[in-house]
């Protein structure tokens, strides 16, 4: 059993909400929309409509069109749906001069009379609820439509819709309708009609609907022409009342497009009618905004944006293919992780979006010289990739910058905005930022352009000793190229959680194998019991033939802790992990979020960082922690390092007193080993030079975390050392971790900032000057960098 219902002609529920598509909502956030520019759009101070892009009592707009996009732009953001409730005509011109905006809850739905003709009628839900949200302009005596009534609060739920897509009508170009097209679903039916239509020249209605009584869901829908039918006449009964003519809008047009849901879940074209009875358009006026149950698709004015015809749907006959872009797009498949992205992301930042950042970032370096940023555009000046890095950033990288994982997590959720950040760990194992970066482009070059820039704000420009990613080729492939002496790292935690994906059916099957592959890869000591171990689990398993599990054995050096035993990778933070963004960034920020609104958002999340990193400094200056022991080792280290760093120090000092040592060399340069009863079976060896006073440890704790090991600790003991070595402190632990950034490179980049623009005025004033300074700048510039490469060499971290 199958029911119709006609739509309601003065809603506008198919043209439902939201411009938060990737370009269409950053547009509304800065000046509206490109559409709206072009016509003159929303008058409101650009500053303001930046920061608040909320409608407000006395908001003005050049035309009833652009307050109406507007409203839906807002809606969409909020999540709820828009129709046209009422508008007022000029008595003079009959043209409208108030249009009132209202959330399609509002009001009740009309009690229709019951007439018993003996069919059994379904109850229908009801969509209206009695909402009061609305908006309402009206035409001023000088031209602008200015919002007289506003209510924004909503009687029910209302929900952003969770992805939103925008298609420009020439996408569909030269794509006639016919009988029997087939789409995957109505909203992609309608999508096509709407692009059709702006393109030929005529406006769209939601004529006729038709319901399953099994689900209540859509089987059939009618699209028409807006001069379908003939405007109704109405009887006058009271004729004292004097009534105006109208001009009519129907011109009984009998063109009309019909789809019906097939078995096979497809929805064809039955029925078709393209000739029309009126002249058409040269230009629509109109913007769609087509809702589903998951997404918004934002159907522009023809000729409004110039799309990269790449994605005109190739082959319509079998079904129409969804043109997708912006921050939607799902991550790229790495297949396995072995492959790099081969395609730029669609563009997500637009040119208002683009100028809006940009002049926010000239805000802050006005504000504040050592302020970086750096654009990266393509050819049609579409923002492709930012970079920007704080002051705080730069003194962040000078002290800690030894260690840096560049966290790229929202690539694992497609809503999220593309950001990523160079971080890493200060001296009270707190997460730092070294940089941030919005990436709609991961290719090489795109990688390349990103570390150039953060390695040129970095003050000192010296790469870091260790840099810890994902895996992706394009990554590895820059970092190659870019930081040759820098050793790559893949985070581990990664390759650990892909193996859970990947491996599924082995980790549901046998419930002992991931405990014996994590083992085997945290607990081997050397190289050659990572080795057997990992042969053992594959003859165990039948594994040998994996190609997951062969490409990450071809990755073991970059992964694997015992391939890492050579290289400062600040490895204490592996135990201690610091706070990661991931919640934050999914809570807050989603595909849908204006760039300015994230920006603000993001600071003041850094604010509560940097707030506890200030009061753990103040925590150390004026605490002293309590001893475990009355060592003078730890009397000396709890007055240097920060409590933190103490408390671990501490830790692997009183575990050593329960070790045993053997010396097995004895030299200038003896050798101990140094074991505990419960793990006879794997001691460790010190190595310790008497004449340099210099120790090493089979363990490596020291050249990966630049803290102790328990090991050398017990032979310190032993050989009578009871005072910590200069040499095993590292300054990045210290409480004077920060010294020496702020009062010297700061106030020398500062300077020379404000020597650069005078040299800037000055040099500009001819074009003679202008190639006179040009020179002495580029050869001046080359010396520096001669200066700064030798310091670097003379100086490594």
């Amino acid at each position: 059993m199958e029911s119709t219902s006609s739509e309601d002609e003065g809603s506008t529920r198919d043209n439902n909400v939201d411009l938060n598509d990737d370009n269409m909502e950053q547009h509304m956030g800065l000046e509206v929309s490109s559409h709206l520019a072009e016509e003159g759009g929303l008058f409101v101070p650009h500053q303001q409509n930046a920061e608040n892009p909320e409608p407000f009592v006395g908001m003005e707009f050049e035309s009833e069109e652009s307050a109406k996009s507007f409203y839906m732009a807002y809606a969409s953001r909020v999540g709820f749906s828009v129709r046209i409730s009422k508008s007022r005509r000029s008595r003079n011109d009959e043209s409208i001069i108030m249009r009132r905006f209202v959330c399609s809850k509002e009001g009740f739905h009309m009690k229709k009379g019951n007439f018993d003709d003996g069919k059994k009628k379904r109850k229908r839900a009801t969509i209206r609820e009695g909402c009061n949200a609305m908006i309402e302009v009206i035409q001023k005596y000088y031209g602008r439509w200015v919002v007289s009534k506003l209510v924004k609060e909503h009687n029910h739920l209302v929900e952003a819709p969770s992805r939103v897509r925008y298609i420009a009508p020439e996408e569909y170009a030269g794509i006639e309708p016919f009988l029997g097209m087939e789409f995957h679903s109505h909203e992609a039916a309608q999508t096509f009609y709407y692009a059709y239509a702006s393109r030929v020249g005529f406006d769209v209605r939601i004529r006729l609907s038709r319901r399953s009584t099994r689900d209540d869901s859509f089987v059939m829908r009618r699209f028409v022409c807006t001069k379908e039918g003939f405007t109704p006449f109405e009887e006058s009964y009271d004729e004292s009342k004097k009534k105006r003519s109208r001009t009519p809008t129907r011109e009984g047009c009998k063109a009309m497009f019909e789809v019906i849901k097939k078995d096979y879940d497809k929805w064809v074209v039955s029925k078709l009618v393209t000739e029309h009875t009126h002249d058409l358009a040269v230009a629509p006026s109109k913007v769609h905004y087509i809702q589903s149950q998951s997404e918004v698709v934002v159907l522009a004015k023809s000729g409004t944006v110039n799309r990269d015809k790449s994605a005109t749907p190739a082959n319509l006959k079998p079904q129409l293919v969804e043109p997708v872009t912006g921050f939607s797009n799902p991550p790229p498949n790495d297949q396995d992780l072995r492959t790099d992205t081969k395609e730029v992301r669609q563009y997500a930042f637009g040119v208002e979006e683009s100028q809006g950042f940009l002049e926010y970032f000239k805000r802050m370096q006005s504000e504040n010289p050592t302020f970086s940023y750096a654009f990266q555009l393509d050819k049609n000046n579409c923002l492709l990739n930012v970079f920007w890095a704080d002051a705080k950033a730069k003194m962040a990288y000078y002290c800690f910058g030894d260690v840096v994982t560049l966290d790229m997590s929202y690539r694992r959720n497609k809503n999220m905005i593309p950001f990523a950040m160079f971080t890493g760990v200060n001296h009270h194992l707190q997460s730092v930022i070294f940089g941030c970066a919005l990436m709609t482009d991961e290719t090489e070059a795109s990688y390349v352009w990103l570390f150039e820039n953060w390695l040129l704000a970095m003050c000192g420009g010296r790469p870091p000793v260790s840099l810890i990613t994902d895996q992706q080729e394009a990554i590895g492939a820059a970092i190659a190229k870019m930081f040759p002496e820098t050793r790559h790292c893949i985070c581990k935690r990664h390759i650990l959680n892909k193996c859970k994906e990947k491996l599924s059916n082995l980790y549901a099957v046998h419930a002992t194998f991931e405990e014996e592959f994590e083992k085997c890869v945290d607990n081997s000591e050397t190289v050659e019991i990572f080795e057997a171990s990992w042969k053992s689990i594959l003859d165990k398993y039948d594994m040998g033939e994996n190609s997951w599990l062969q490409f990450l054995y071809s990755l073991r050096q970059k992964w694997v802790p015992v391939y890492l035993k050579d290289t400062f990778t600040a490895e204490i933070s592996v135990v201690h992990r610091p706070e990661s963004l991931n919640k934050f960034f999914e809570k807050y920020f989603n595909s849908k979020t204006n760039l300015l609104v994230f920006i603000s958002l993001f600071e003041q999340a850094m604010a509560g960082w940097y707030e506890r990193e200030a009061l753990e400094d103040l925590a150390t200056q004026y605490t002293r922690p309590l001893l475990k022991t009355p060592s003078n080792m730890l009397k000396q280290v709890a007055e240097i390092y920060t409590r933190t760093i103490f408390d671990i120090f501490q830790e692997e000092f009183v575990e050593s007193l329960g070790y045993y040592v053997d010396k097995i060399e004895d030299a200038m340069v003896s050798k101990y080993r140094v074991t505990r009863d419960e793990d006879a079976h794997a001691p460790c060896t010190v190595s310790y030079d008497f004449s340099e006073k210099r120790t090493s440890c089979s363990c490596c704790k020291f050249e990966t975390s630049g803290i102790l090991c328990r090991h050398i600790l017990r032979v310190f003991l032993t050989v009578d050392v009871r005072v910590l070595p200069e040499y095993y402190i590292l300054k990045r632990w210290t409480r004077d971790a920060k010294s020496g950034f702020v009062l010297d490179e700061s106030v020398r980049y500062n300077e020379l900032c404000r020597d650069a623009m005078k040299y800037a005025r000055e040099g500009s004033t001819s074009g003679e000057v202008y190639n006179v300074a040009k020179e002495a700048l580029q050869m001046a510039f080359a010396e520096v960098m001669a200066a700064k490469k030798d310091i670097i060499n003379r100086c490594p971290i």
